[in-house]
């Protein structure tokens, strides 16, 4: 060991340098929270809506409003859109307006003629439902506290499985929908006790051979299953506040040329104290000049940095917008292959920059609203052609699934075989990859 001096060189990001990459990656709602607590240990710094707020919001409703008409036609000329969107919306509309499922149990209690001590127990097991209704805590993790006996414990947690909506208070898939068969339902409590992992795979004759039963019946059996609801609770407000995105990039385009627009509106404007100011020109006193100074400087630096900002998620969404010109114009299946390289060459800017840029960012589009990195994506070289997006290929392979004769569904040999007619040449692993990201299940499970 000895000691010595060494010379050396190194990087290093100064306290202004490093505040203005983290705005650079803040979206709307970071940037406005961020303003608020700097606001609070800088007293020169005011914070205002922006001197047109009014009329910005006028236009920004006058986007989505246009937005939404724009949506309307281009769902008109496009072939390529989510169908039955009505069975959708009755799927996960919520019959509850707005009650919990926690307080929809307990106004159930309080209307059941039951004893108090009952009563008790039941709001005591009501609190270890999760949001889907079921219920997560074992037996001996209730008794931990040793407020009410076992047997007690049982008699609350029957009586909240005799309530509405049918299957809340489960253990588990399989008790839950129990719960919503009838004793008459024979043939269905029979598969859901026995032969559930089967239903899961669609393996419909397999459970007639196991079951003796004819396939019919067990097919009808099967259906009945399957329209029974395995998260009884979901239906219910989960009590939190919904989580809102507000995009930060809008674009809109008037015939063959597009407008990208920053929403500016979504966060406030800053601006120095007059007052401040005015003290800082009539005081004597140097150690408060400093300090008033040193507050100046530093929102000067923060509104330089928010133009930063602007100035280059502007700059980034515009080069996307060019480059991803199709997915604009025709749909969200026509993305091309685009890399951040690819961008960060376009506007100027190092890759890390514009990964920065585009970080939890949300563009608004007439087909919806995107984050911006849904834009940066993967593809394969496609024969004759510049390339195929993953996402492109995933959109054909719904197409093609969709599409088939579901008395003999394909294979993933089979749909690597057609895309590969197509230019898309993928492995048959690739394939399966892609199917599963796409929640659609194997040929097998298919079959109907």
């Amino acid at each position: 060991m000895e000691l010595g001096i060494k010379l050396a060189q190194t990087q290093a990001l100064s306290p202004q340098m490093e505040l203005s990459v983290r705005i650079l990656q803040m979206d709307s709602a970071q940037l406005n929270d961020y303003l608020k607590e700097v606001m609070l240990e800088n007293p020169v710094i005011e914070i205002e809506p922006p001197k047109a707020a009014d009329d910005k919001k006028d236009l920004a409703l006058r986007k989505m409003e246009w937005l939404e008409n724009q949506t309307i036609r281009e769902k008109e000329n496009v072939g390529y859109y989510e169908e039955d969107e009505g069975s959708i919306l009755e799927k996960t509309v919520s019959v509850t307006d707005g009650q919990s499922l926690v307080d929809h149990l307990l106004s159930q209690v309080e209307l059941s003629d039951i004893p108090v001590q009952l009563a008790c127990a039941a709001r005591y097991v009501i609190g270890f439902l999760d949001e889907n209704g079921y219920l997560t805590a074992q037996q001996g993790e209730m008794e931990k506290d040793g407020k009410y006996p076992s047997a007690l414990l049982c008699k609350a947690v029957q009586l909240i499985q005799s309530f509405d909506p049918a299957g809340v208070g489960a253990h588990d898939l399989r008790e839950c929908l129990l719960l919503q068969l009838g004793p008459e339902q024979v043939l269905e409590r029979q598969i859901v006790s026995q032969m559930l992992e089967e239903v899961a795979k669609n393996r419909v004759q397999a459970i007639a051979k196991a079951l003796d039963q004819p396939v019919e019946q067990v097919q009808a059996a099967i259906r009945q299953i399957q329209s029974l609801n395995p998260k009884p609770g979901a239906l219910y407000e989960s009590g939190q506040a919904p989580q809102y995105i507000t995009p930060d990039v809008v674009v809109t385009n008037f015939g063959d040329r597009y407008n990208v627009m920053l929403c500016e509106f979504g966060y406030p404007e800053i601006h120095l104290s007059p007052s401040y100011l005015q003290m800082a020109k009539e005081t004597s006193d140097q150690e408060v000049l400093d300090y008033i100074n040193q507050k100046v400087n530093q929102v000067n630096w923060i509104k330089k940095c928010i133009e930063n900002r602007n100035k280059t998620l502007l700059a980034v969404s515009k080069a996307i917008v060019k480059r991803q010109e199709r997915f604009f114009r025709y749909g969200p299946q026509y993305l091309n292959i685009l890399r951040m390289r690819e961008v960060g060459e376009m506007v100027g800017l190092h890759e890390s920059t514009v990964s920065r840029a585009v970080r939890d960012k949300y563009l608004q589009c007439a087909h919806g609203v995107f984050p911006l990195r849904h834009f940066f994506v993967k593809g394969i070289e496609k024969e004759g052609e510049s390339g195929a997006s993953a996402y492109s290929i995933k959109c054909r392979l719904r197409e093609l699934v969709d599409g088939e004769d579901k008395a003999s569904p394909l294979s993933d040999q089979r749909l690597s075989e057609l895309l590969g007619q197509e230019g898309m040449s993928i492995s048959r692993r690739t394939v399966a990859k892609y199917r599963e990201e796409l929640g659609i299940a194997k040929s097998c499970e298919r079959l109907k």
